[in-house]
């Protein structure tokens, strides 16, 4: 097959190539100037399982078509045109089909680039014409002009068979309407040429940067986002992010991989409650800040390096955040708002001493009391109510377990009752635990959400010191935030004891058979996914599992769920702070719960418990729904009174 491209093409092919590589070369120096480093594996089996099969950007079934035919739209054509260049012979048959293939894909490519230019348009500019309309713009004409310049070579051809209508079905019906013209054909193939190199070299500088960017992240992307915030070091100095030069490279690469495609804000509680904070704002306005320091270093210019927190990113923005990592999940990108966000709150807290007003009281409970009810540990073990529980202090303690409390369980009256369930339950089943009792300090999940990073290392490590001298080989908890912090962030101060939820503790129970529901609870039910439990912790399966297991029981699904639930509005700190703008997000909630006419809802968090409990109970609804905890249901279902 003869080459398609000449000399000069090449060099000019070269010089797109050196464009686009001198514009992602200047970007690069952004994200690797300033400051923070970040240790970051790289993962190829994911970036390719990410590329084969577009989970991610597939959960907007639409959107995710479009861009999938984008993709393969682009990939199969450059794959042809490359074999044809390098000479690559291909037999007939095969190259009729790959002929098909490339005018379907065509097709394909112009009907997804045009859904999704006017989706833009109709969506709001918010990157400005030049860097989002321009490339699909180009991207549109170099579809539209291969589709003339086949149409022409074959009205040149006239084939009398019309064979060609069935391997070039677009080419054949465009060629009645163009030109038998050679000249006309060369035209539209340098017009395809000349604007698939523009569309090279304007790559750095537009959206679609995302290209080269993108896969970049998607490669250094966490193996499982959200779990664990990234760790500090007080005692060097290292207090969060002030300035965009506090961030790491990956996180500065985050904000390049950005679209604007609005997903995090159409899934973020504060957001959709009418809060001020927009995640999407947010990874822009880090962005714009980093282009214009790195600007000026480039410049050799005296830099002046503003702070985060003036008139871009408010106090109000960072502090209305819930932690639910619903942006980190719908993201297709991987992209962590969250991450940035808690830096800034540390920066505030730790840095400037400027914590909200109503975490003062928070942060000084904690710290003095170990509690962030401020009942101190005489009161820790309150809520057993004198019954016997073993401690893990007593010398003949022999537990396989640390039945880890919690404050909630422990001072809450209401997680109280699942804390005396949970008990019942692991006694009737023979299972050998213990508590820590007035020994148990609070995880510091509270405190690291806050901003105040020495606090939650201070709380750690008395509690990983305790687990040390008791021998703890394994930790049960009701509380998907304790769990997290246990679990996930404890390793970071080299604790690596193995941490299970309560509820997939108890479903391998009722596997076993060392307990069996037996009593029925409600005809109909549900379960609400807590933030920490699912989005960070993947754990969907086990609640509903249980909630199964329960005589009588139609499980139900609420609207949103999974990884799609929606959040109470207890997390990151919230569940003490009150919500000053907008609605209360638990009573969005509570809303969705109060239309879907279910009548128990099973949660297994203990924040969960009380922010719909009270969502629920401010409607003005004849009979709402009611919420209990899972661990709460199990113990109904086998008849234990607590």
């Amino acid at each position: 097959m003869k080459a398609l491209i000449t000399t000069y093409d090449i060099l000019l092919i070269a010089t797109a190539i050196m464009i686009m590589a001198a514009g992602l070369a200047k970007r690069w120096s952004l994200w690797r100037a300033l400051k923070q480093e970040d240790k970051a594996s790289g993962d190829w089996p994911g970036l390719i399982n990410y590329f084969l099969k577009h989970k991610e950007i597939l959960r907007r079934p639409w959107v995710g078509i479009s861009h999938l035919i984008l993709f393969w739209g682009v990939m199969l054509p450059m794959a042809v045109v490359i074999l044809a260049q390098f000479g690559f012979a291909i037999p007939e048959a095969p190259a009729h089909i790959l002929s098909l293939l490339q005018d379907l894909a065509g097709f394909a490519l112009l009907a997804g680039t045009l859904f999704l230019f006017i989706r833009r348009i109709l969506s709001g500019d918010r990157d400005g014409p030049l860097k989002t309309l321009f490339p699909m713009v180009i991207l549109m004409i170099i579809i539209v002009s291969g589709f003339l310049a086949e149409g022409t070579r074959l009205s040149i051809l006239r084939p009398d068979d019309g064979a060609f209508v069935w391997f070039s079905p677009l080419g054949w019906v465009l060629s009645f309407g163009v030109p038998a013209s050679p000249l006309f054909m060369q035209m539209m193939i340098r017009v395809h040429f000349l604007s698939v190199l523009i569309f090279i070299a304007a790559i750095p500088f537009t959206f679609m940067r995302h290209l080269a960017v993108a896969p970049l992240n998607v490669y250094y992307k966490k193996h499982r986002a959200g779990p664990a915030l990234r760790d500090i070091a007080p005692e060097k100095g290292q207090i969060g992010a002030g300035t965009v030069e506090d961030f790491s490279w990956k996180q500065l690469l985050d904000v390049e991989s950005c679209v604007s495609c609005g997903r995090c804000e159409e899934h973020c509680p504060a957001f959709i409650s009418g809060k001020p904070l927009s995640p999407r704002k947010v990874i822009r306005t880090i962005l714009k800040q980093a282009e214009r320091v790195s600007c000026d270093r480039r410049k050799q210019q005296q830099v002046s390096v503003p702070p985060l927190l003036e008139k871009d990113i408010t106090k109000d923005e960072i502090w209305a955040c819930t932690t639910c990592m619903a942006c980190v999940t719908q993201c297709p990108v991987f992209i962590e708002p969250l991450d940035k966000i808690i830096d800034m709150r540390r920066y505030q807290v730790m840095g400037q001493g400027c914590p909200p007003v109503e975490a003062h009281h928070i942060l000084r409970d904690l710290e003095l009391y170990g509690d962030v009810q401020g009942k101190g540990i005489a009161h820790r073990a309150d809520w057993a109510l004198n019954r016997n529980v073993t401690r893990m202090s007593e010398p003949d303690a022999n537990a396989d377990i640390l039945f880890w409390v919690g404050c909630s369980g422990a001072f809450h009256p209401r997680n109280q009752e699942t804390s005396r369930a949970m008990a019942k339950i692991l006694k009737a089943a023979g299972v050998r635990f213990g508590v820590l009792a007035q020994k148990e300090l609070c995880c510091g999940d509270p405190a690291r959400r806050l901003g105040e990073e020495t606090l939650f290392s201070s709380l750690a490590k008395k509690n990983i010191a305790c687990f040390s001298k008791y021998q703890v080989r394994k930790i049960v908890t009701l509380c998907p935030h304790c769990l997290n912090t246990l679990k996930n962030e404890y390793p970071q101060l080299g604790c690596d004891i193995p941490v299970v939820h309560a509820t997939e503790f108890v479903m391998e129970l009722i596997r076993e058979k060392r307990i069996i529901p037996k009593y029925p609870v409600a005809e109909k039910m549900a379960v609400h996914d807590a933030c920490y439990l699912g989005r960070y912790n993947q754990i969907y399966q086990p609640p509903r599992e249980i909630c199964q297991s329960v005589p009588g029981t139609q499980l139900m699904e609420l609207e949103r769920n999974c990884e799609n639930s929606f959040c109470c509005g207890g997390g990151g700190g919230r569940m003490w702070l009150h919500e000053n703008i907008g609605r209360n997000i638990n009573l969005l909630r509570a809303e969705e719960i109060a239309k879907s006419e279910i009548g128990l809802i099973g949660t297994a968090c203990p924040f969960c418990l009380v922010m719909l409990d009270d969502g629920l109970k401010s409607l003005e609804t004849e009979n709402p729904p009611k919420v209990a905890d899972i661990i709460d249901i199990v113990a109904d279902s086998l008849g234990y009174a607590v």
